[in-house]
């Protein structure tokens, strides 16, 4: 390939080393932003089956998906849809998924349809982007901009107050967000970050499945118990995942939308490159490494853009 047999093997050993442990805890915590899964706790009453073993098995889900794709060199498209997950007991149950024993992580292989595989099928990525009460399509349409395509949409401009949901039931953030894009400065931003954070609300603040929102207000009472107690939410209106992206294409769910990101690689080798230069290097890439980053993913697109040979 691109490098002779000694660096080769050379980074072979590191991958099986303590510093690939430490560089995979280390990257995804800043590409990711892993580091911050502590910053908010998700509120009891809205989801009572949150704990910190449920916690610990997301963190280590995301890691070690991350170190299969660097180990069997897998292409990068598997960060948006890949046929299997790394799955514990306890994330089985808050997957839905079935006939999983033990609390150590496996590879578990998973049916087409399946709205997991892929970093953002998550917990811990939903957890990061989430307040523990609600979810934001502003905020997690910036963060898949950012961590997965690197795009970065312009801040609101000064006096744009955000738009905030409430947990009662009230009113839907899609419903607040129309009447915020009727503002001019407000609706080319709205436009590129609004559609992915709209295919995103089918996974609630702590990474389950959802088809309606929670509500500690209005909403149909439910017959479930959590922790050997009675939920005290209510189910809310339901969720619509639909969207327009800023080409024109539509998309009906969050499975749709995955099966078009995942469509075109050459966005996401560049995305990792660029995060994985910024991260060895510690500054942001500029103008100057834009013919260098273009040459490493002509590179990486000819051998399938694997995930090591991308660090190669």
């Amino acid at each position: 390939g691109m490098l002779g047999p000694d660096l080769r093997s050379h980074t072979e050993r590191l991958l099986t080393s303590k510093l690939a442990d430490r560089f995979i805890t280390d990257f995804t915590d800043a590409w990711l932003d892993l580091r911050e899964i502590d910053f908010t706790n998700p509120d009891n009453k809205l989801f009572p089956e949150y704990d910190r073993y449920l916690q610990w098995s997301m963190l280590k889900e995301t890691r070690i998906f991350f170190r299969h794709l660097l180990e069997a060199n897998l292409p990068v498209t598997n960060l948006i849809k890949a046929d299997f997950a790394f799955l514990n007991e306890r994330l089985a149950t808050h997957y839905h998924i079935k006939d999983i024993k033990g609390a150590h992580l496996r590879k578990v292989l998973l049916p087409p349809d399946s709205p997991r595989g892929g970093i953002r099928s998550q917990g811990a990525v939903w957890k990061v982007t989430a307040n523990g009460n609600n979810t934001s399509p502003v905020v997690r349409g910036v963060w898949v901009l950012e961590r997965l395509l690197g795009i970065h949409p312009q801040p609101p401009p000064p006096g744009i107050a955000g738009v905030e949901p409430d947990v009662r039931g009230a009113s839907t953030l899609r419903e607040l967000l129309d009447k915020h894009r009727d503002s001019a400065s407000c609706n080319a931003c709205h436009q590129l970050i609004d559609p992915p954070g709209f295919a995103l609300e089918s996974f609630n603040p702590i990474g389950g499945w959802r088809d309606r929102f929670r509500s500690l207000g209005e909403g149909e009472k439910v017959d479930l118990q959590s922790n050997n107690r009675r939920v005290r939410y209510k189910l809310g209106r339901e969720v619509d995942a639909a969207g327009q992206l800023p080409n024109g294409r539509k998309f009906d769910s969050y499975l749709e939308f995955r099966d078009h990101l995942a469509s075109d690689s050459d966005p996401l080798a560049k995305n990792l490159t660029t995060k994985l230069l910024t991260f060895a290097t510690g500054r942001e890439m500029g103008f100057s490494d834009r013919s260098e980053i273009d040459h490493i993913v002509t590179e990486s697109a000819k051998q399938g853009h694997g995930v090591r040979n991308l660090i190669h």
